[in-house]
């Protein structure tokens, strides 16, 4: 048996150096490794771990030595205080000097468990078993091991080169594609280290063959990848001169890591934007030319890699690049390239770093902040102005808060003082959130709706947001909301996928529902109507503080919804796809899905039936009459969803549909792409 499964690993696995291992289905190779060591720590984080655990488990011998420990994921976990509980483990196992930490896990891991195994007894053996892309080709190998502090990356850290690095290609095939194309951000940016212009070659032969993960082509420009990155550490293993030449690219993408506190972008995709960073200021100095410049961008472009820089206030930007580790004497350094690929260390001056991002000032922040009758929302988010349209780049925040403004709207008309009390310690937080992004006022829309344009008292609430939180509110119509939800909506799409092809939007909100036919071309019809779930919840279940959904209650209920419904008779005949926006529909998705957290990926784009709404109903009916918590629906929403639900349940009934189409990009999608300014939105 151990014979053949080493004739199998002769096939499957290649020694490219002493100490690296590369293949497909190699980790069986780990039990050669072991037997040196009397205790053996594989250290990981929760999503690799639940992945790979038992698998490996069924792979390793030993069992009896190997011990197992997760830790949250993420670049924010990458701390001390994450490391502490993990020394306590290793203490009250028993570990010694002979034992070893396995890395198995992307470039957060690897560098933690090299950091635990160099400062353990102060030392003991690592071995890393990169899972993605970007550790298989940078994190695993090198020897830099490191933690951050809470001021700047991978401050705090020791040079430690590990045992042995096994890099299995199976791996790649599990990740995230967000995750494959940070590490293709930093894998080419080994292309622009070497002049071997072969290797750039054959992976622009292979674009295809890479994106469909074929083994051979993988482990092929791995491969390479690593033999760029061994010579630079071989030759400077402590980064006293050729080594800082990998950091290309770095300086700006630790500082826009910073900048967005690690949440944002991945590091491999800030290290392309940093690319093109130092390419830039090689372009200002006259080192390269226009015609490099552009190839450099269509190379990542090729993957999908957005390299736009990020226009951001010049000042705060400067004073984070000013914290990388590369820097000394408060000066600035980063790394200059020349046409023949010769390379240099070099100061970068803050006119240099201005006159950079100020060709990117189309790139930019924006905040929209919908008020409605029962919650408040924000969304940040990069935007381009291109040819005069407004594209959305990258979602940095969603926030959703229940404020409950338009409580008792429907029988007052006015909104109550406590409920303007509480939205308004809302909009501060949301603007101390904006402020925290240095964003413009005139990059901040905020728009209220059925709640605040209902009430007679609107006026002093727009007044009391502007004096006590400085946020400007537009008080918008019905067929204006409907304009932006569509806007929203078909951003989602191509105009392939929708060409031809008309949807209807609607949006349950809590006093109203807007309804926008269209298609890509444009908007044909907009209706709004005075349903929504807060007032079909205070005018027919809601009687002094009581809540009654009795058959009669939901009886009247329905009819009241078709009798408004009629008011969209003429859009019955019209063929086209139902497209339900805003928090009674994507909740019937979190509730499906059971989900203890929330997922926008998940629920963009869902398919709802008609079924599973009844379904949830029922679930509703059952669960929130007897005061019960629901997997997958926010308790504040508790007291309306069901009156939300019986809306959404006759919406299908009134247009003869069996399912909808689920959309997370809505009203404040809409308004950040400029939706409220456009004039033809009727």
């Amino acid at each position: 048996l151990c014979y053949n499964i080493e004739k199998r690993m002769e096939t499957k696995m290649k020694k490219i150096f002493e100490d690296i291992y590369i293949g497909s289905d190699i980790l069986a190779i780990l039990n050669e490794f072991f037997k040196d060591f009397d205790k053996v720590l594989i250290f990981s984080n929760d999503t690799v771990g639940n992945l790979y655990f038992e698998k490996v488990k069924n792979i390793l011998k030993h069992k009896d030595k190997i011990f197992y420990f997760s830790i949250k994921d993420g670049e924010e976990y990458k701390t001390i205080e994450t490391i502490l509980p993990v020394y306590d483990f290793m203490i009250d196992n028993e570990f010694s000097r002979k034992s070893v930490v396995v890395s198995l896990g992307g470039g957060v891991v690897c560098d933690m468990g090299g950091y635990i195994a160099s400062t353990y007894m102060r030392g003991i053996e690592f071995i890393q078993v990169p899972t993605s892309l970007l550790a298989q080709v940078d994190a695993s190998v090198g020897g830099k091991v490191a933690i951050n502090h809470i001021k700047c990356k991978n401050m705090i850290g020791t040079f430690k080169q590990p045992y042995k690095v096994i890099i299995d290609i199976e791996f790649l095939k599990t990740l995230e594609t967000k995750e494959f194309k940070s590490g293709m951000g930093e894998l080419l940016k080994h292309s622009f280290l070497t002049k071997n212009k072969d290797y750039l070659s054959y992976i622009e032969e292979n674009i295809e063959n890479i994106k469909k993960y074929r083994n051979d082509v993988l482990e092929k420009i791995v491969e390479e990848s690593i033999k760029v990155k061994k010579y630079f550490v071989d030759i400077d293993p402590y980064e006293k001169k050729e080594r800082a030449f990998l950091n290309l690219g770095h300086t700006y993408a630790h500082a826009l890591e910073s900048f967005f506190d690690y949440k944002v972008y991945t590091h491999g995709e800030a290290v392309s934007k940093g690319i093109i960073f130092d390419l830039e200021l090689a372009f200002l100095r006259n080192k390269i030319s226009k015609n490099f410049l552009s190839r450099a961008k269509e190379i990542f472009e090729k993957f999908d890699i957005d390299t736009d820089l990020v226009y951001l206030p010049i000042d705060k930007f400067v004073d984070l690049m000013k914290k990388d580790k590369k820097n000394s004497f408060g000066k600035i350094y980063t790394i200059l390239i020349d046409e023949e690929k010769n390379l240099s260390k070099t100061e970068i001056a803050y006119e240099e770093i201005k006159e950079i991002l100020n060709k990117y000032k189309e790139n930019f922040l924006k905040a929209s902040i919908d008020i409605g009758t029962n919650s408040c929302r924000l969304f940040v988010a990069i935007t381009k102005n291109e040819k005069e349209k407004i594209v959305l780049k990258k979602e940095i925040v969603k926030d959703l808060e229940i404020v409950k403004l338009g409580e008792d709207v429907n029988k007052n008309k006015f909104l109550k003082e406590e409920a303007i009390d509480r939205t308004l310690k809302c909009l501060k937080k949301y603007r101390k959130i904006i402020d925290d992004y240095y964003i413009e006022d005139s990059n901040i829309i905020c728009f209220a709706t059925s709640a605040t344009r209902d009430s007679s008292n609107r006026k002093y609430f727009i007044k009391r947001a502007l004096e006590e939180a400085n946020i400007k509110i537009q008080c918008i119509s019905g067929e204006q909301e409907a304009y932006i939800n569509f806007k929203g909506v078909v951003s989602s799409f191509s105009k392939e996928e929708i060409k031809n092809k008309k949807i209807l939007v609607f949006d349950i909100g809590g006093g109203s529902t807007e309804f926008t036919l269209g298609s890509f071309e444009g908007i044909e019809k907009v209706k709004s109507l005075n349903i929504g779930s807060v007032r079909i919840t205070e005018k027919f279940f809601l009687s002094n503080g009581e809540y009654d959904y009795s058959l009669s209650n939901i009886e009247k209920a329905k009819n009241w919804i078709f009798d408004n419904l009629e008011n969209l008779n003429y859009m019955k005949n019209e063929n086209f796809f139902l497209i339900g926006v805003a928090g009674t529909t994507t909740s019937q998705i979190s509730v499906r899905e059971k989900m203890k957290i929330y997922d926008s990926k998940k629920i963009h784009l869902a398919d709802l039936t008609y079924q599973e709404i009844n379904d949830n109903l029922t679930l509703f009916m059952d669960k929130v009459i007897k005061n019960e918590d629901i997997i997958g629906l926010d308790s504040k929403r508790k007291d309306v969803i069901i009156g939300g639900t019986i809306i959404l349940k006759s919406i299908l009934e009134y247009f003869e549909k069996n399912n909808l189409i689920v959309s997370e990009n809505d009203n404040l999608v809409g308004a950040i792409l400029g939706g409220l300014n456009d004039r033809n939105y009727r």
